[in-house]
């Protein structure tokens, strides 16, 4: 077997480990259950062990098979950073960038420019997972990965993206019903809709703090679905100003906004580090020209930090 052939059946063995089964492997690589059978049976037959366990039911790694995959995860990684090292060397920024990125900021800050960067960059094609989870960058064939908090894996070089606080509002309907509260004391008579498990917020003004929980009426972990929520009526909402810039009230519109409340306060969600947004990327020798000219374009939209 020819080692371009061979790194290609690692790459089919690699996924079908991944995906559990010979038909899911087939759909992700765009390729008939047969020919991943017949890959794997080579590859087998090249290295003269069998990797796989087959039943009709299940799928399970032998011994040889287990320390191959390892090894063939290792090689994979380096095939990946590889060509990302010289990616950056092209004259113009060009091929598909793949991008991680939570689904509010997805909503709110990426797709509607989308059109303006696919024209000024017709070279680069995209692919957009929305994800607000911990992603293996090579393992899941990412260039940039974007969350909201703090960068908590230093092997990949990580980028501040944009300062981010927290605001405290919510719809005029719930104004209209409850009331609005004036002081830090009325919160506990409030509803609130709170992010997961996160169920306090700390106030800070003039260096005192104070920590107020939240009554909650509805627990979500998705910052998009809390707005759409917290438009209805349903409660307060404490979530990133950056993905609220599109849903404040504005005089001229009919359509259904959001009111901020106590801005006199900095706010934090207590277990929560959402202080700003950054960027991740895994080479660690030059940026991508097409990882770099995405964030320039981004950067200049929203005059973030360098």
């Amino acid at each position: 077997m020819e080692n371009g052939h061979l790194l290609a059946s690692m790459q089919t063995f690699i996924s079908v480990v991944d995906s559990g089964s010979f038909s899911e492997s087939a759909r992700r690589l765009g390729l008939s259950q047969p020919s991943v059978s017949r890959q794997i049976n080579a590859l087998e037959a090249q290295l003269g062990v069998r990797l796989l366990q087959r039943t009709t039911r299940s799928l399970s790694l032998t011994e040889a098979g287990q320390v191959y995959y390892d090894k063939a995860r290792e090689i994979q990684r380096a095939v990946t950073e590889a060509s990302q090292a010289i990616s950056g060397f092209k004259d113009s920024p060009s091929g598909l960038l793949r991008i991680s990125a939570p689904h509010t900021w997805t909503e709110v800050k990426i797709v509607p420019h989308l059109g303006e960067f696919l024209q000024r960059y017709p070279e680069i094609k995209l692919e957009i997972q929305c994800s607000d989870q911990i992603q293996d960058m090579v393992e899941d064939r990412l260039d940039l990965v974007i969350r909201v908090g703090r960068a908590s894996d230093s092997s990949y070089i990580a980028i501040p993206f944009s300062k981010v606080s927290i605001q405290l509002c919510a719809s005029p309907n719930y104004f209209k019903k409850h009331g609005e509260p004036k002081t830090l004391a009325d919160l506990n008579n409030h509803n609130f809709i709170t992010y997961d498990k996160f169920d306090r917020l700390i106030f800070s003004k003039d260096e005192e703090q104070q920590e107020i929980p939240m009554q909650s009426t509805l627990t979500m972990n998705s910052v998009s679905g809390m707005i759409s929520a917290a438009k209805q009526g349903i409660g307060l909402i404490a979530v990133p100003d950056l993905l609220l810039q599109e849903n404040f009230q504005k005089k001229d519109l009919v359509e259904i906004k959001l009111v901020e409340i106590m801005p006199e306060y900095h706010i934090d969600i207590k277990g929560l580090a959402v202080d700003q947004a950054f960027a991740m990327y895994s080479s660690r020798k030059q940026m991508p020209a097409k990882v770099r000219v995405f964030l320039d374009f981004y950067k200049e939209k929203f005059n973030l930090v360098s």
